[in-house]
């Protein structure tokens, strides 16, 4: 599932998910952002900040796959929380 649009980040969040990756190079950090965070297609990313358009192509993938677990952590944690409230009668 595709969790991750253009444009459709914020750079907070980007940094987050990226953190979490382990992304190390500042170049593909960069061209992540201009396509996730600015809207910018993932050629123009790649080719404004010197990043071969495989290499963002491969961390866009990877930065999905983790955001696809958050989504899923989170989704695990309402459930949590609705059940609990139900016990406490709230």
């Amino acid at each position: 599932m595709q969790y991750l649009y253009k444009g459709s980040q914020s750079q907070e969040r980007l940094n987050w998910l990226l953190a979490m990756c382990k992304i190390k190079s500042t170049d593909i950090k960069a061209a992540a952002s201009d396509h996730l965070v600015k809207g910018m297609s993932k050629t123009h990313a790649a080719l404004l900040n010197n990043v071969p358009a495989p290499n963002l192509t491969r961390a866009l993938k990877t930065l999905n796959t983790y955001a696809g677990l958050v989504e899923k952590i989170k989704a695990h944690d309402a459930q949590h929380s609705q059940y609990y409230a139900l016990r406490a009668g709230l």
